[in-house]
């Protein structure tokens, strides 16, 4: 008999803490009516009902219930609005500067609340839910645009894509839209589009960009390339076709768009499409004139094609890529003296030249003929101009950046074909501190 005294009393006992959740559920409702009560006299109340709510709602024992989870919806709702209090006391004061402790709270009461949506099993709580939730969609927008100015993106697209999730989640219950019109929620799609893609989770708004993507969307700032540019950088490495024709059709649609325009430069540059490359970089001239990578790059395609006439044994042809490739290096010295591409591509270019002509100069080393000394006398003189050309540039490109091995390398190299051992020993030297 004493046995099942003690036995009774156990099981009583955890029946009692297995009650408590709820009690905690009941005490931070009541909180939470109290502070609504009096917001600013009961102030301390709603974060005592948020520290019951939070506990309680991670409890087994009510996780399916919905008194628990439209208690914490409302809860964070209420908290949601004291931040949002603060964001327009700021603005209304001149404040730059607001400083939100909860910015996510509007994320999570709308994941309170959808999951009180699920458990619902009268129609009042279902419909006391849904219009919670169009108060909550309220704080969502403020909130996200106050994290996207702060550069927040992660943060900027959780409440950006849950005011999208919150308007689905209204219309599907056949309540009214968050969105005015049509205009307004394809904005709202590409601001969380665009928050996804800076925070590099682009996979997460496919869907929103090929919707954009379907309805044409664009705005006065050409924001539509952004989508395209987006599509591009997902796909690239997943499918390429896929890729090249978004990147095909923004190009189309956005001819003006210089992003997009680099965008198509690179791809082609990685393609090894060198050819194709040239007049798409003389156009990107006109609309950034000024823009030293623009003429380095084409620089560097002439130099390309240069060298693989020049494998091929059209010495003309390659002449005529080589003079191209200086010129184009040159101007955008032009627009930037010490950018370090144009000055070591400069004198890459004369050293490979030089490098050309050695070749010429080795078929004339074995004639030992007057006239033929006479031959390799002049085209050694040709190959000394040219490393001559080089050098230069290759100090110059040194003072810009002076642990480059390459340039370390030329420079060692052309001063021991010079003869100045002591400055091609310095450069050895120099070499072997790198490592």
């Amino acid at each position: 008999m004493k046995n099942l005294i003690v036995i009774t009393i156990l099981f009583f006992a955890a029946n009692l803490i297995a009650q408590e959740p709820e009690k905690d559920v009941k005490s931070a409702d009541k909180k939470y009516g109290l502070y609504n009560l009096d917001t600013k006299g009961n102030a301390a109340k709603l974060w005592e009902a948020k520290t019951l709510i939070d506990e309680a709602s991670k409890n087994p024992t009510v996780t399916e219930q919905y008194k628990t989870w439209i208690t914490k919806g409302k809860i964070y709702n209420a908290i949601a609005s004291t931040q949002n209090d603060s964001l327009v006391l700021a603005q209304t004061m001149g404040k730059s500067e607001a400083k939100l402790s909860f910015a996510n709270s509007g994320v999570d009461a709308y994941n309170a609340l959808n999951k009180a949506i699920t458990l619902a099993v009268k129609s009042y709580e279902k419909k006391d839910a849904l219009e919670a939730l169009q108060e909550t969609s309220q704080y969502l927008n403020n909130f996200g645009y106050y994290l996207y100015k702060k550069s927040d993106y992660q943060n900027a697209y959780l409440n950006f894509n849950t005011m999208v999730l919150t308007d689905k989640l209204l219309k599907g219950n056949n309540m009214k839209t968050i969105f005015s019109t049509e205009n307004d929620y394809l904005n709202q799609l590409y601001i969380t589009s665009l928050c996804a893609m800076n925070s590099k989770n682009i996979e997460t708004v496919l869907p929103y960009l090929e919707e954009l993507v379907s309805k044409n969307f664009n705005d006065e700032n050409n924001s539509g390339a952004s989508i395209y540019e987006g599509l591009y950088e997902y796909y690239q490495t997943k499918d390429e076709a896929k890729a090249e024709n978004y990147l095909a059709e923004g190009r189309k649609k956005f001819p003006e768009v210089t992003s997009l325009l680099y965008q198509e430069i690179n791809h082609f540059l990685k393609k090894g499409k060198l050819n194709e490359l040239i007049d798409k970089l003389k156009f990107a001239m006109t609309k950034d004139k000024t823009n030293p990578s623009l003429y380095t790059t084409l620089g560097n395609v002439y130099d390309n094609l240069c060298q693989k006439e020049w494998e091929s044994g059209n010495t003309a042809k390659g002449d005529e890529y080589y003079n191209e490739s200086l010129k184009y290096y040159a101007d955008a010295l032009t627009y930037k003296p010490d950018d370090f591409t144009a000055l070591y591509s400069l004198g890459a270019c004369h050293y490979n030249k030089a490098a050309l002509v050695s070749k010429e100069l080795n078929k004339l080393s074995s004639d030992y003929s007057k006239e033929g000394t006479k031959k390799y006398d002049a085209k050694k003189a040709e190959m000394d101009s040219y490393f001559d050309k080089a050098l230069p540039y290759f100090e110059k490109a040194e003072l810009v950046d002076n642990k480059d091995k390459n340039t370390l390398i030329a420079l060692k190299e052309i001063y021991a074909k010079k003869g100045n051992l002591q400055k091609a020993s310095d450069y050895k030297a120099k070499l072997e501190n790198l490592k």
